[in-house]
């Protein structure tokens, strides 16, 4: 089996999979791939657990390794909310990648919008984790995207594509610092959405906590605000009643959905040079932000 490796990518091919494989101990052969994103991920058949691999920087280390701790933090916790990591020592890092270990959970029906709401719930009323966790850095990620494409030979962006997001990216942060949010600041997931839980032991429980931070609590409500996605209302009505608080009665609601549609360019702006389905979806996101086109549906490319 052969996947991307290009420098372009910036994501661990077989090669760092097999190498820290071999140091976490656990068998990798029939290796799946399941996504390439922002980061690469394969199922361990004979294993039954997934291996997360991320590009090694210290981000991606500081990233990775309060993933780990949070989880495990959370196992703790009365209340489960977070699908905890394999026992051992972690994150591992070799071969130029940051890996994280889980256990496999199949999935064999979706959860409802509703789960989910119970999930924020639970997890907005628990106290502050007992140890340092990163403060929201809105677009951190999509500027760090941009830097990596303008290096490039042949740049996935235009030259005017880029300067509108660089642009639009500046307006929103200013917005933001001068904007005081209703929820308040807290411990919160960062990135909560129904393709982010599995099911285990009865109990729907949150996976992907590579964005979780210190940060506006209205962040883990915005699967239930209207979007490029275009959940059903009626969905997102369920969700707000569940959780208990109408996201949409305030004003800044707004602002955190456009920063996070803004965010999320940055996988596909990594991935547009070897990734033909991600630069398709890339143009497509841009051209209707820059045409403030809210009636254009937007795909999510595993």
């Amino acid at each position: 089996m052969s996947l991307p490796t290009t420098p372009d990518t910036r994501l661990p091919g077989l090669d760092a999979l097999y190498a820290t494989c071999r140091i976490f101990g656990v068998d990798p052969t029939d290796v799946r791939p399941l996504q390439r994103r922002s980061n690469a991920v394969y199922l361990l058949p004979h294993e039954q657990i997934v291996a997360r691999l991320a590009p090694d920087t210290p981000v991606r280390r500081r990233r990775a390794q309060t993933t780990i701790t949070v989880t495990r933090w959370l196992a703790t916790q009365p209340a489960p909310v977070a699908l905890p990591p394999m026992p051992g020592q972690q994150p591992v890092i070799t071969n130029g990648a940051v890996a994280t270990f889980w256990p496999h959970r199949a999935t064999t029906s979706p959860p409802s919008l509703t789960d989910l709401a119970v999930l924020m719930r639970r997890l907005h009323a628990l106290p502050d984790p007992p140890f340092p966790v990163p403060r929201y850095q809105p677009l951190q990620r999509l500027h760090e995207s941009l830097t990596i494409d303008q290096d490039r030979q042949q740049p996935a962006l235009a030259a005017a594509d880029h300067t509108w997001l660089l642009d639009r990216a500046t307006t929103l942060l200013d917005t933001f610092t001068a904007t005081r949010f209703p929820l308040g600041e807290g411990f919160v997931h960062g990135d909560a959405h129904n393709e982010n839980m599995v099911h285990d032991d009865g109990e729907w429980l949150l996976i992907d906590w590579d964005n979780t931070c210190i940060g506006p609590r209205e962040l883990d409500l915005l699967t239930a605000v209207p979007n490029h996605f275009h959940e059903p209302e009626a969905d997102q009505t369920s969700f707000l009643a569940a959780y208990g608080y109408n996201i949409l009665d305030q004003p800044g609601w707004t602002l955190l959905r456009d920063i996070t549609e803004l965010h999320s360019l940055g996988s596909y702006i990594r991935l547009a040079p070897s990734k033909p389905a991600a630069a398709t979806e890339l143009h497509h996101r841009i051209r209707s932000l820059r045409a403030g086109d809210r009636s254009a549906r937007w795909h999510a490319i595993p």
